[in-house]
């Protein structure tokens, strides 16, 4: 929640310009609520969403900088078609705060640059649209350990461009503010202005908006209309007009002289954003929890309260009163995930994307540098394939993931020290996606050419998966062929570490042999095992 200020008097600034719909079906409506005695995030949202008469557009939650994405919650909202809108500072659960120019100065294989990756890999494996904030309301005393202006939007644009470069073309970046932030003076530190990151680097803009009034232990300010708090911000993003404004966070507190004041609040605010000087706005997330000292933000703080927010909430303009519909039953076989850990130890462990659901298949490919005496399968795991070269070592399995793999550790364990890639890949389709046929291919000749073997699919809808590996003390890198979407590339270090790239074709095949797959590497490798795997639709 924003930080508590003095709220200055409402800017009386010239009306705005028309603008093109944020939304052309309406605004998107929803919020964020905060769990009450004995609720989860998930009963919190239903029970709120009861109140309000409608399933939410967006809902919005503010992880901390270490901690784990997607949760089972992130995952449930994903599959009921609520979009999330993500709120992360740069501060670790402990409460150890990142400095933003620790983050601008972290080099590639540090671990502040390693977080950002796995944000961005994160981000991107969700799967589906979703709203990413990093370091809300920078400009609040809550931030100002983290640094200025200056050291925030090269912060910003540096996140913002590791994320671009993983391929996360599902990420809205929105930037993210207090409502008081327009209303000082170009000459204070927190002037809203003086902490944006640029048209390149943001999507959407939000403010967090609140009236006050008297509920704050020894500050009093006047009743203020949202169009008061937020005009200025309104101002502001008409000068970038082709970016989504949005009320991230809103709510008012009750008057005790007038019982129906906060339900008018609700009335005003449910006409104000039909006008022709506010269709820039896109969405609103209300913020549905108990505030400081006295300041009750619930909706449903009073009856008239709760009956006022409804009416907004149900409001066709807002696209309320018809759920959003479930997701579309799966007819083709799709990518859901990978990931992959790439280290010299005896058990190697990788965890399983939080986004997989039960029913889909896994592929778990694991290489070894060397050829240990043993090598023990995961448990509830089917090998597939194998390899065994001079001097390393190869397998792959297969498993349909059931309600706890989201999440989980899966391990390899081998009898000796060894550097070794683990990756597994989730892809999903009708009643599961089986292999219909698999091959193997060893290399032991010195060449930077990679070939993956052919197979013929027996079943229209195959989808075609293909690894490489190789043992090498000099590459770090495959080229993949055209007709091939890489999936996840990793490498290791020192001599004789191994480099693993895994890609799928993306499309059905036809019934027909398909052919070799080439990759080719940075440099060559006297020791490669690459696999073909094709998946059937059932």
């Amino acid at each position: 929640m924003r930080l508590t200020v003095a709220l200055a008097a409402a800017l009386t600034l010239a009306a705005a310009p028309q603008l093109a719909s944020g939304s052309p079906t309406g605004m998107r409506f929803g919020a964020v609520s905060q769990p009450r005695a004995g609720e989860s995030y998930q009963s919190a949202l239903l029970r709120a969403e009861a109140t309000a008469g409608r399933t939410y557009d967006v809902v919005r939650d503010f992880p901390r900088w270490d901690t784990p994405f997607p949760d089972s919650f992130h995952t449930w909202l994903k599959g009921s078609g609520r979009t999330l809108i993500l709120s992360v500072k740069s501060r670790r659960t402990n409460g150890q705060t990142i400095l933003w120019q620790s983050l601008v100065d972290a080099q590639p294989g540090s671990a502040l640059h390693n977080d950002m990756v796995a944000w961005a890999d994160r981000l991107r494996d969700y799967g589906v649209p979703i709203y990413f904030t990093f370091n809300h309301e920078p400009e609040s005393k809550a931030s100002s350990t983290m640094g200025e202006a200056p050291q925030f939007i090269a912060a910003w644009r540096k996140f913002h461009d590791i994320v671009v470069a993983r391929g996360a073309t599902n990420v809205k970046f929105m930037w993210i503010m207090t409502d008081y932030a327009f209303m000082v003076g170009p000459d204070a530190r927190n002037y809203g202005p003086k902490w944006y990151p640029g048209d390149a680097y943001v999507d959407a803009m939000g403010i967090d908006a609140y009236n006050w009034f008297t509920c704050r232990t020894g500050i009093n300010t006047p009743w203020m209309s949202l169009e008061q708090i937020i005009r200025p911000f309104r101002d502001f993003g008409t000068l970038h007009p082709t970016k989504e404004l949005w009320l991230t966070e809103w709510a008012s507190t009750e008057d005790p002289a007038n019982p129906t004041r906060k339900a008018d609040w609700y009335a005003a605010a449910q006409a104000l954003f039909k006008r022709s000087d506010y269709a820039q706005f896109a969405g609103v997330s209300a913020f549905d929890a108990q505030g400081p000292d006295s300041c009750t933000w619930y909706p449903d703080s009073s009856t008239t309260s709760a009956a006022g927010f409804r009416a907004m909430a149900t409001d066709p303009f807002y696209d309320g009163g018809t759920p959003p519909p479930p997701p579309p039953e799966t007819t083709a076989i799709s990518f859901v995930a990978s990931a992959s850990s790439n280290a010299n130890v005896t058990n190697h462990s990788v965890l399983v994307p939080a986004t997989v659901r039960p029913g889909d298949t896994l592929l778990l490919y694991f290489t070894a540098n060397t050829a240990p005496t043993s090598t023990s399968a995961p448990a509830g795991w089917t090998q597939v394939r194998s390899a065994d070269l001079p001097a390393a070592l190869s397998r792959v399995w297969v498993r349909t993931a059931t309600a706890g793999d989201a999440g989980s550790t899966v391990t390899v364990s081998a009898s000796s020290l060894t550097k070794g890639d683990l990756t597994v890949a989730a892809y999903r389709g009708p009643a599961g996606t089986p292999i219909d046929v698999s091959a193997v291919n060893v290399q032991t000749s010195t060449t930077t050419q990679y070939v993956a073997p052919s197979v013929t699919p027996t079943r229209t809808g195959d989808w075609v998966v293909v690894y490489w590996a190789d043992k090498s003390s000099t590459n770090t890198s495959h080229t993949v062929p055209a007709s091939l979407t890489r999936r996840r590339t990793t490498t290791g270090t020192g001599g004789g570490h191994i480099t693993a790239t895994v890609a799928d074709t993306s499309a059905a095949v036809p019934v027909a042999p398909t052919g070799t797959y080439l990759a080719t590497g940075s440099a060559s490798s006297g020791q490669a095992i690459s696999y073909t795997i094709a998946l059937r639709v059932p």
